[in-house]
């Protein structure tokens, strides 16, 4: 019994120290104006068991002499992953509750904004455990203090569901929700449809 908790633990804190996008060569605009570049680092949320999460900071390394600097969402504007020259993707802090702030990638924008992130999750099953990420949606009007979750990992309400509700004044976009033409795999179609709809 006691192996088993201490390999537990072990799998755990491995899983901890991973849970996090790897570092990538980017910048990390702040609100004061000042931009930070660097090998930039995220992490991941965890929606375990054990929750680590705490506030989601951004770290910057230094390319030149390794040294790291950390920042929260007080003082970061913008985030971005600088692939080539091509391929940048953008992140930012977005408000998910009254009190908390979580880190997102921007997928679409328009009257509503898309936001994608991912979630670290782990199955149990007898004497196995596993670790996967799965994506997480939200959707942001630009008068909308909160963003609205619209597939998470854990659901308390289908997507379908979600997306009428959050949906309810573009008609012909909810009698595609309904009759399932689009869904949850479609879910950047819904919103570019949505954004259609409302312009």
């Amino acid at each position: 019994m006691i192996k088993n908790i201490i390999t537990l633990i072990l799998l755990l804190t491995t899983y901890i120290s991973f849970a996090q996008y790897t570092w990538t060569t980017g910048e990390v605009i702040l609100k004061n104006g000042k931009t930070i570049s660097g090998e930039v680092k995220i992490p991941v949320v965890s929606k375990d068991l054990i929750h680590f999460n705490g506030k989601s900071k951004v770290r910057v390394k230094n390319k030149t002499n390794g040294s790291k600097s950390v920042f929260n969402e007080d003082e970061v504007a913008l985030i971005k992953f600088i692939y080539s020259e091509r391929e940048i993707t953008y992140f930012k802090y977005i408000p998910v509750s009254k009190k908390k702030q979580e880190i997102f990638c921007i997928v679409s924008t328009g009257p509503v904004t898309l936001y994608g992130r991912s979630v670290a999750m782990t199955s149990t099953y007898p004497g196995v455990i596993s670790f996967h990420n799965l994506n997480e949606f939200y959707a942001q009007r630009s008068n909308e203090t909160m963003a609205t979750p619209l597939l998470t990992a854990r659901p308390s309400k289908s997507f379908k569901n979600r997306a009428i509700e959050y949906f309810s004044n573009c008609p012909t976009l909810v009698s595609k929700l309904k009759n399932k033409s689009l869904g949850k795999d479609n879910i950047i179609a819904v919103v570019e449809e949505y954004n259609s709809c409302a312009k």
